[in-house]
């Protein structure tokens, strides 16, 4: 027959046993009330067991390990405390010194003795943070930035106490060094030497970290600037394209903001950063003016005019037939042109002509066609120049030559006297000057080596007689010689 048990009850056995005689007593059973209360009890009886990080003293059960005589046990340390410690324990530092504190705290507190904190207070700081132990020196730093006194010491320090107090730091073991770079010719700065900025040490001191790093990078761009300007100086001195391949290109300055050495998981990177960026100053001199400046040196070695702006200015005299008239050019990037002619002018009506001749004896011819208001003129040197009269002594001009590159622009002034046999003429003009042709094609030939490149034709060891003649001029151009070819070649 089925039984039905109440819910929750604990069901009977259909034929419950009896204890045989002489059989043992079982013990009561307890239950989960019980059960609870007797755990309740032992936890509270038991003392709280610490999750802490000790030295291995043999497997559970084994008799402790006896420690060497004269070692002390060492220091119980704590899940949270060995995780704030980056997972590394940190060996005791001695305590700091009190009378040395008190020293501290008396020179960077304000008080009515003291309302001011001067530079004497921050250098005799200074000379109390060196009588403390090297033992002791860190802990004396981090107590000093938890009562705020290590921030108000470093807002008071000029770039000298600062890099003083960071070179004590460094001598008592507290702050690490990150190498500089070498120093290159003429002066060019080397990547300053920095403090490594751990995230581990004091917020104070990590602060006194970047602003020195920040004073090397201003000093290094400061000296970068004049390292530019030596450059350009050599530059202008250089009296052959061999001398000015000797100096080398310009070179940029080492400084970037992994010189800082801050890990990317730091959460103060990017506030160092640019903290860093912004007290860098701004460059008075760049790469791009170096290289013009060799640019321009290279063309005038090598018999061309630089590309640039330029002013121009032209006096002429004529009597009768003779004609006389001196051009001076002067622009940014070259020296002053001086260029005399003398020659003879004739007119038949509208149409004019001019036979000029310099002192290395080039001959130049201008024809011109004036109609009055407007004239029109062109020389053997492929120059157009177009004038309209402004009154009955000035007129404008533009010009324009395609073979040098050049247009301009600017006005005339000329006199006569009264029969009309003698003239005077002054002629005042700016302009720009680009690319000619033929360097606008080499400069975009990849076989055309440019000035500080190694020709490609040194490789194979070809010798100056060997190369062909279109080359060999090439290179004669960029001031290649036989005997710099050779010494190259042998290198």
């Amino acid at each position: 027959m089925s039984r039905i048990d109440v819910p929750g009850s604990s069901p009977l056995p259909p034929d419950p046993t009896l204890p045989e005689p002489g059989a043992p007593t079982p013990e009561p059973r307890v239950g989960p009330a019980g059960a609870r209360r007797s755990s309740v009890s032992e936890s509270s009886a038991a003392p709280p067991a610490r999750n802490e990080l000790r030295t291995y003293d043999g497997p559970p059960g084994a008799p402790p390990k006896p420690l060497p005589p004269g070692t002390a046990p060492g220091p119980a340390v704590s899940a949270r405390e060995l995780a704030a410690l980056g997972g590394r324990t940190r060996a005791p530092s001695a305590p700091v010194p009190e009378d040395v504190y008190a020293t501290l705290r008396s020179h960077l507190t304000r008080s009515l003795t003291n309302p001011f904190l001067t530079g004497g207070d921050v250098q005799a700081a200074h000379t109390a943070l060196g009588t403390v132990p090297r033992e002791a020196y860190r802990a004396t730093l981090e107590r000093m930035d938890r009562e705020g006194l290590l921030a108000t010491y470093v807002s008071r320090m000029d770039a000298t106490s600062r890099q003083a107090f960071l070179e004590q730091a460094a001598s008592n073991g507290v702050l690490q060094r990150r190498p500089g770079g070498v120093s290159g010719p003429l002066g060019l700065p080397g990547r300053p030497e920095v403090f490594t900025n751990d995230p581990k040490l004091p917020g104070a001191l990590r602060d006194a970290v970047n602003a020195h790093a920040t004073d090397t990078g201003r000093a290094a761009v400061v000296a970068h600037d004049a390292y530019l300007l030596r450059y350009g100086e050599a530059v202008a001195r250089a009296d052959s394209l061999r001398a000015l391949r000797a100096l080398g290109p310009p070179q940029a300055l080492d400084l970037r903001e992994t010189s800082l050495g801050l890990a990317w998981s730091d959460p103060q990177r990017e506030r160092y950063e640019s903290e860093w960026k912004a007290g860098l100053g701004r460059p008075q001199r760049s790469l791009v003016q170096a290289y013009e400046a060799v640019t321009a040196r290279a063309q005038v070695l090598s018999g061309e005019k630089p590309a640039g702006a330029f002013l121009s200015a032209e006096a002429s005299a004529s009597h009768d037939l003779l004609h006389l008239k001196t051009e001076a050019r002067a622009s940014a990037r070259g020296p002053v042109d001086v260029h005399a002619q003398a020659g003879v002018a004739t007119k038949a009506g509208p149409l004019g002509l001019e036979v000029m001749t310099d002192a290395h004896g080039k001959v130049e011819t201008q024809l011109q066609v004036d109609l009055g208001i407007a004239s029109v003129s062109r020389d053997s040197e492929g120059k157009v120049e177009l004038s309209l009269g402004a009154g009955p002594h000035a007129r404008a001009h533009a010009t324009l030559n395609p073979s040098t590159a050049e247009f301009g622009g600017g006005v005339s002034f000329a006199v006569s006297d009264k029969s009309g046999q003698h003239h005077a003429g002054l002629k005042l003009g700016y302009g720009l000057r680009g690319l000619t042709p033929e360097r606008a094609a080499q400069a975009v030939r990849s076989d055309v080596p440019g000035l500080f490149s190694r020709p490609k034709d040194l490789d194979p060891g070809l010798t100056w007689d060997a190369l062909p003649t279109e080359r060999r001029a090439l290179y004669e151009r960029q001031g290649w010689t036989r005997e710099e070819w050779a010494q190259d070649s042998r290198g």
